[in-house]
């Protein structure tokens, strides 16, 4: 099957399941009561549309001159890989996801760590804590918040492109790993969407009365990553410094030590806003900490 046939069905699937978790999530009252005010809405939509429309077509074209003037005798040199056999493709695969996970649990837990001494790292950092903070802001002042499938690609400008496992990506289609990249970034993503959304399906394996079907549930938790493990990064607790990766739970527990397995849903969800993240959306969206020296007083500042 040719890769933009594969490409093709990936993003109807990944659309059709995106879609389908939005509106169970609206059947089953997700949205109501608070769970998720206009501004989430506004938010998701920005999001949906900086992504799609600027931040990935500018990464495309910046990483793939990037590769051309630093690997000009690699491009397109290893597609012959995927030719080989079914087993070579899925060991690729799998390759890909363990590396593509690696990287951005590890941006991701440098996002949620302590400031750095190093002033260089802490200025770094602090560039990725004001990407990363949109993903974690939801619902309004009440506490109320709730996250849901839509939050899956609620970023602020310029997280994405700052990802190296995305640099990763554009490096294996600049290779000619086109397969591999549709795959892994396809297989990613739909698991991403999964554990965003409000399945419950691993909080009742995990209380199962039968010890075999609760035990096993556990010992998976500890491999993949599932819904309640990635809601609980989303409280408003110690657990958000925790389940740094969105798909291979393995890194949390044997690298970053971080690995939370509840079987209760948070008490509460998302990180406290500022006045001025409260009033705007706008702000909360291209705002960033290191702009204020440089902006005039009352620039950006999100009041109604």
């Amino acid at each position: 099957m040719e890769s933009s046939s594969i490409n093709e069905q990936f993003t109807y699937i990944t659309l059709a399941l995106f879609g389908f978790y939005i509106v169970y999530e609206g059947l089953r009252g997700r949205y109501r009561g608070g769970r998720k005010t206009a501004k989430d809405w506004q938010l998701f939509g920005m999001s949906l549309a900086w992504l799609q429309f600027v931040e990935r077509p500018m990464l495309v074209v910046c990483s793939y001159f990037t590769y051309r003037l630093l690997f000009p005798q690699l491009e397109g040199n290893y597609g012959w890989l995927q030719d080989i056999s079914v087993a070579t493709l899925v060991g690729l695969v799998l390759g890909f996801m363990l590396i593509d996970e690696f990287l951005h649990g590890a941006i991701h837990s440098f996002a949620h760590a302590r400031r750095p001494t190093n002033k260089l790292l802490a200025s770094i950092q602090r560039w990725y804590k004001g990407a990363h903070r949109l993903h974690h802001l939801n619902g309004g002042p009440d506490g109320k918040g709730q996250i849901g499938a839509t939050q899956t690609i609620v970023v602020s400008w310029g997280w994405p492109f700052s990802l190296p496992n995305y640099w990763f990506g554009t490096f294996c289609l600049y290779l000619g790993l086109w397969e591999v990249w549709i795959w892994g970034t396809s297989l990613k993503s739909l698991w991403g969407i999964h554990n965003h959304s409000n399945l419950t399906y691993d909080m009742t394996l995990l209380k199962h009365p039968n010890p075999w079907i609760s035990k096993t549930m556990y010992a998976l938790c500890h491999v993949l990553v599932f819904p309640n493990q990635h809601h609980h990064h989303h409280s408003r607790s110690n657990n958000s410094g925790r389940n740094m990766q969105n798909f291979i739970a393995l890194y949390d527990w044997l690298l970053w030590k971080k690995l939370v397995i509840s079987t209760e849903r948070p008490a509460t969800y998302g990180w406290r806003k500022t006045d001025a993240e409260e009033g705007s959306a706008w702000y909360r969206f291209f705002h960033r900490p290191f702009m204020d020296k440089f902006l005039p007083r009352g620039m950006l500042n999100g009041r109604r």
